[in-house]
């Protein structure tokens, strides 16, 4: 009878010490694993790399590095045809780096004298736009301004002033400041900027 009672003791023993085992094990199973992944899975329904992307398509989420101004040769270029409608001048970007970068909108063009009047350029559609560029591919935007005035009109920046062109990479970084741009014609001899309206709209880009 002892010995009995001294054997059901210890299967009891036993099964509480294995409930106890698993409690712990459950309870070290639902803290989080140094240096696990932390990435979401993709929710129902969600295939490749859309999944994940903004409706912007911004580089981040697709992994090609935003164009900085250190890697774009800019230029200005006046437009030869002058039919209605047509822009007044072009501006283009070259990748000068080795590694592709990506455009996910539009720069930002500023025409200015000192501290006095300035025209920044607008989008003239606002449907959003994305272009990858490969090392030494470029890309070119038409831009759309009054370049003289009418018979008994001024000119809102007139190019006696002598204004000054800056443009940046859209979604630019911090420090990323810009740069400055020469009006030139076809051959590539500077003009002077003029600006006789109070708008420059940008319009779509065409890869080159």
């Amino acid at each position: 009878m002892a010995s009995r009672t001294a054997a059901v003791s210890m299967i009891g023993l036993a099964m509480l010490l294995a409930a106890t085992a698993c409690g712990r094990n459950e309870t070290v199973s639902t803290q989080p694993v140094p240096g696990a992944s932390r990435t979401t899975a993709p929710t129902a329904g969600a295939t490749g790399p859309s999944a994940s992307a903004s409706p912007s398509g911004s580089s981040r989420a697709t992994g090609t590095t935003a164009c900085a101004t250190k890697h774009l040769r800019w230029k200005l270029t006046r437009a030869d045809n002058r039919s209605h409608g047509a822009p007044t001048a072009l501006l283009s970007a070259r990748n000068t780096g080795s590694r592709p970068c990506a455009f996910d909108g539009y720069p930002e063009l500023d025409v200015y004298v000192g501290k006095g009047p300035s025209v920044s350029s607008t989008p003239k559609s606002t449907k959003p736009v994305r272009v990858v560029l490969n090392g030494a591919r470029a890309v070119e935007f038409p831009v759309f301004y009054v370049p003289t005035a009418t018979q008994h009109g001024s000119c809102f920046i007139p190019g006696r002033d002598s204004p000054r062109i800056s443009v940046r990479p859209p979604h630019a970084a911090a420090r990323d400041y810009g740069a400055f741009v020469r009006l030139t014609d076809a051959g590539g001899r500077r003009l002077r900027a003029q600006v006789c309206g109070t708008t420059m709209q940008l319009g779509s880009p065409r890869p080159r």
